[in-house]
């Protein structure tokens, strides 16, 4: 038994000398790449939508509530972190562009080209898209209502460059059915937004 402590306190350090040399020595072998791959930022943090000109925004659901929610989440989100919105009459243009123009329809399917055209037809230097969708809120235990919705969010610029497309959800509790609704379409825009920039 003597013999096998002396021998453990002999081999566990140098057992933890040799594993401790292959890992550095590990490190040193790794290419100047890989090794360079751990200092690089995180391509999460870097905002993918630029801060320079003007914005224009629309939002499809099958509730006009809905994407009217949705939409003034948006700029009121973009406004809050420091970026400019294309004027009201603008944005009316849009809405009377959508009621009646089939590239709409494309662009909420989520064809770049026709988001484009809805930025460039604003003079938007970008044009946000969201489609957005809510769940009918259930009551809960507490005999609150608790809400669920869903927002796929894409960013283009007017000279058709996707900027960014993000998918986002959002949980809330409200007192009514429509608070905790509106309280998830806000939860989800803000999500999907966050990644934006």
């Amino acid at each position: 038994m003597l013999k096998n402590s002396r021998l453990l306190r002999i081999v566990l350090p140098l057992a933890l000398v040799v594993s401790l040399a292959g890992i550095s020595c590990a490190a040193m072998l790794r290419s100047p790449k890989e090794a360079d791959y751990d200092s690089r930022p995180s391509r999460r943090r870097q905002a993918s939508l630029p801060n320079t000109g003007s914005i224009a925004v629309l939002a499809d659901s099958t509730d006009s509530q809905h994407a009217a929610i949705a939409e003034a989440a948006i700029i009121d989100e973009l406004v809050a972190n420091g970026y400019t919105v294309v004027d009201d009459a603008a944005l009316a243009r849009i809405h009377r562009q959508a009621e009646r123009d089939k590239a709409i329809s494309r662009a909420f399917g989520g064809n770049v080209s026709g988001i484009a055209n809805i930025g460039r037809s604003s003079k938007a230097s970008y044009t946000i898209l969201a489609r957005v969708k809510a769940g009918i809120p259930e009551r809960n235990e507490a005999k609150l209502y608790t809400g669920t919705a869903s927002a796929v969010i894409m960013a283009v610029s007017s000279q058709g460059d996707k900027l960014g497309g993000r998918t986002a959800s959002g949980k809330a509790v409200g007192y009514t059915i429509d608070e905790a609704r509106e309280k998830a379409l806000e939860k989800a825009i803000r999500e999907g937004l966050s990644q934006l920039f």
